[in-house]
């Protein structure tokens, strides 16, 4: 395993080395700035690269997308702040086709130290196996078939989103058309701490209302929603949201099946649920649930998702309605939508 460490900070650096080379990686080189990136990464070839944002002569961002325009890298941001600036450059990062972001491990002195230098190398480890390849989707405008069009009126969207879920999550609510008539909940696992930054930067991106979801809160048509970290979220009969801590599901909390269970239980056909990019399979046997039941059920393709896992097994379960990059599963909900009024 062989892995490039990008930050301005020499101290930065030096920690991100000692975690690398004590799980038995090998540091191929370090740059401080992303002209250095640039270089390094078309001399090394590695199998993964760790990103700063904030950096002099070149920063991240513009340095991820020359990587990933002239050789695709799977990258990692890491960051030192949980601020909305950091974050938007972090989004931005993603867009340029970055893998995940994740929180800059403390020194070895920190409590959470352990847990942050764990989480790096077990995400060094999964994303290197990525295979990137920039393709562009080639799909017609799909046209919502006549068994979509004719189901009851949904009462809630309900989406699910892992690794590389963010930029995925802000295509499909920018071409969903105003206003939205439902509630949007959402479970997207994202590294503890950039929630509620990720959700301004959602906010400002599409236009929608975005807030963390509030234990007996009543959820607001056009409005969204997502569950808080390390919290499970669900949605009872009279649409008031509900949390809770109890074990993880499948590993994850919150879970993206644990909502879908909800809806599947109290909403039933009247739900639309989605299946966005992400590792493992959170979500998907829920999803199988909803559509034999007759909800609407979409899923990310393969061509867009930077990871198909979630999507591709609820896919291999036949549990999909139709499958579509997120901005051609807005206009088919929009359809549904508007044939319904």
């Amino acid at each position: 395993m062989k892995v490039l460490i990008v930050d301005d900070s020499s101290v930065v650096r030096e920690l991100l080395r000692h975690i690398i080379e004590a799980a038995g990686m090998t540091v191929v080189g370090e740059a401080e700035n992303g002209h250095q990136a640039v270089e390094m990464a078309m001399l090394f070839h590695p199998n993964v690269i760790t990103m700063d944002i904030d950096m002099p002569e070149m920063d991240g961002c513009e340095a991820s997308c020359l990587i990933m325009e002239n050789q695709p890298i799977p990258i990692v941001v890491v960051t030192a702040s949980y601020s909305y600036h950091d974050t938007a450059l972090a989004m931005k990062v993603l867009e340029a086709g970055a893998i995940t972001v994740l929180q800059k491990p403390q020194g070895p002195g920190h409590p959470n130290f352990e847990k942050d230098a764990a989480a790096l190398i077990s995400t060094i480890r999964v994303i290197s196996d990525i295979k990137l390849i920039r393709r562009t989707p080639r799909q017609p405008l799909i046209k919502a078939t006549p068994n979509l069009l004719s189901r009851q009126k949904p009462e809630i969207i309900v989406i699910g989103a892992s690794t590389g879920g963010p930029v995925a999550l802000k295509l499909l609510l920018m071409h969903l058309t105003p206003p939205v008539p439902v509630p949007i909940l959402v479970v997207q696992h994202i590294s503890q701490g950039f929630l509620s930054s990720f959700c301004e930067w959602l906010a400002n991106t599409t236009g929608f209302p975005v807030q963390i979801g509030e234990f007996g809160r009543l959820a607001e048509p056009g409005h969204v929603y997502l569950a808080p970290d390390n919290c499970h979220m669900e949605i009872d009969s009279d649409g008031h949201i509900r949390l809770s801590n109890g074990p993880p599901l499948r590993h994850n909390r919150p879970s993206i099946g644990h909502l879908f269970e909800s809806v599947a239980k109290h909403f039933k056909h009247r739900t639309v649920a989605v299946l966005l990019s992400g590792m493992g399979q959170d979500g998907a046997q829920e999803m199988s649930q909803l559509h034999s039941i007759g909800a609407l059920t979409l899923a990310q393709d393969e061509a867009t998702a930077v990871v198909n896992g979630m999507p591709g097994e609820a896919v291999r379960l036949g549990a999909v309605s139709q499958v579509a990059p997120p901005q051609k599963l807005a206009e088919i909900i929009n359809r549904v939508f508007a044939s319904c009024r």
